[in-house]
């Protein structure tokens, strides 16, 4: 009744894309929570819905959507039958795509077209006539492999910059990202927020608690225990994970919710894809 299938972005574009999904079902009606995430491209091939967010906006699913980065746990409510492609966008295709800053959709859903004009939808008929998901994943990379010529090397530099101080400890402070650089703090924030749409702060707060989300799911104490110690205690852990994954540490381990079930898969990607999107 419900599938989600993940599948990675061709090596020269995966500065720019996390993953690539088709998210089916069969059902009449699907309603579940959506981890937090980066900002995505969905193209709705099949039904229709809404996706609600953490600050308790809600917006429309159909057609060709641009969803900004989310600063919590989403609810994802759709009418089937319902056939969905998504991209994940790293801030390098944000970039390059948009030439807008993310935070300005941040816990937003709009229509594609208000951003990347009504070209957006020709796009959105290619893929319904497409006949199976790796034609979709084709063209995908072809799109963002003519995309990236727009990429400056400063850009693609400050994101690679930002991933390894945020993956380089449990809870990386603010000031070591500002160590890395050679810009002015007001700079590193401004830059930090047009393309992730959040304060490095809150990112990582967001990947601690995903990454402890991922550990709880796969019952891998070993990352839990180098986890804990970036929290306040056991309770504050226990309540980011459910701010931002939508279920508690128990519901992960033993009667997670379907969408968390099958996000979980995408770490058979590891390898593939950026450890920020298999850890999380």
């Amino acid at each position: 009744m419900v599938s989600l299938r993940y599948f990675a972005p061709a090596e020269d574009v995966r500065d720019l894309v996390s993953v690539y999904y088709l998210f089916e079902l069969s059902a009449p009606k699907f309603v579940d929570n959506e981890r937090a995430a980066i900002a995505q491209l969905r193209f709705i091939l099949e039904g229709d819905g809404h996706l609600s967010f953490a600050n308790g906006s809600s917006f429309p699913v159909a057609d060709a959507m641009l969803v900004g980065p989310s600063t919590g746990a989403m609810r994802f409510d759709v009418n089937g039958p319902f056939r969905m492609f998504g991209v994940g966008v790293l801030p390098g295709g944000w970039a390059i795509s948009t030439k807008k800053s993310a935070a300005d959709y941040a816990d937003m859903a709009i229509p594609a077209s208000d951003v990347f004009s009504q070209e957006i939808d020709k796009n959105l008929d290619v893929l319904r006539a497409c006949k199976s998901p790796e034609e979709m994943v084709a063209w995908a990379d072809k799109i963002y492999r003519d995309l990236k010529v727009r990429l400056k090397p400063e850009t693609a530099a400050f994101a690679k910059m930002v991933d390894e101080w945020l993956s380089s400890e449990p809870s990386p402070p603010v000031s070591a990202l500002m160590a890395r650089s050679t810009q002015s703090s007001r700079q590193v924030l401004r830059m930090v927020n047009k393309l992730y749409g959040m304060p490095p702060k809150y990112r990582a707060r967001k990947y601690r608690a995903l990454r402890a989300a991922r550990a709880y799911a796969e019952n891998n104490e070993d990352e839990l225990d180098e986890l804990v110690d970036a929290f306040y205690d056991q309770s504050h852990m226990i309540r980011e994970v459910k701010y931002f994954a939508g279920v508690t540490p128990t519901q992960l381990r033993v009667k997670e919710g379907e969408t968390a079930r099958l996000i979980d898969k995408r770490g058979a990607l590891r390898g593939k894809v950026t450890p920020l999107v298999s850890e999380t």
